[in-house]
């Protein structure tokens, strides 16, 4: 952890991270399967299918599990708000109604395929945050599990549209990530490529 990060080292480390994202979107829509072995998700998200999809059917399924990790955190930006006072207030209220957003987009593309989006859990157990920071650490573990939940969903998706779609989401969620960490004080982008693991 680092207590004071300049702003020349902050700027060049967010730059060189939030941009890979973006590029791995567009290297992400290209791709129809990248072959791995299928192992289990991150907690709570299951696993994600061993074929890629070969069809729309398939691909409702992947947007399923994706709007999953949307519901989830909503549910977590709304149970942690109340915590956080000032920019910290402003910044996850402002992630609060892009989650949200993204989740009506999900629905869209589910419902355009002709399927039934899932609808969010009565309830979630994130434990009980009773301060500032604890909220962070919970928004930082639900962002980075959205993320690398994105990353093993985006490559599985059959329709180019969709693919570049789910992508611009996960970006998205990086830049929320790289936020709630710098409200950590951590570096926000540890790394130049963002996978949502720690």
């Amino acid at each position: 952890m680092v207590d004071d990060p300049t702003r020349r080292t902050f700027l060049r480390q967010a730059g060189a991270g939030l941009l890979s994202v973006p590029l791995l979107g567009g290297a992400l829509a290209g791709c129809g399967g990248n072959g791995d072995d299928g192992t289990a998700g991150p907690e709570g998200l299951g696993t994600v299918a061993t074929e890629p999809p070969d069809s729309a059917a398939g691909d409702a399924d992947l947007l399923n599990r994706a709007l999953a990790t949307e519901y989830t955190a909503i549910a977590a930006y709304n149970a942690g708000a109340p915590l956080l006072e000032g920019k910290t207030l402003a910044a996850a209220e402002r992630f609060l109604v892009q989650e949200r957003r993204h989740a009506a987009r999900l629905r869209g593309l589910i419902d355009a395929l002709g399927a039934t989006p899932e609808d969010p859990r009565p309830s979630y157990d994130f434990g009980r945050p009773d301060r500032a920071a604890d909220v962070l650490r919970l928004l930082q573990d639900v962002e980075r599990e959205s993320i690398a939940a994105y990353v093993e969903i985006v490559p599985r998706l059959t329709e180019p549209d969709v693919r570049q779609t789910v992508a611009s989401i996960v970006t998205n969620d990086a830049e929320h990530l790289a936020v709630v960490r710098e409200q950590m004080r951590r570096w926000p982008v540890p790394s130049a490529f963002v996978t949502g693991l720690p």
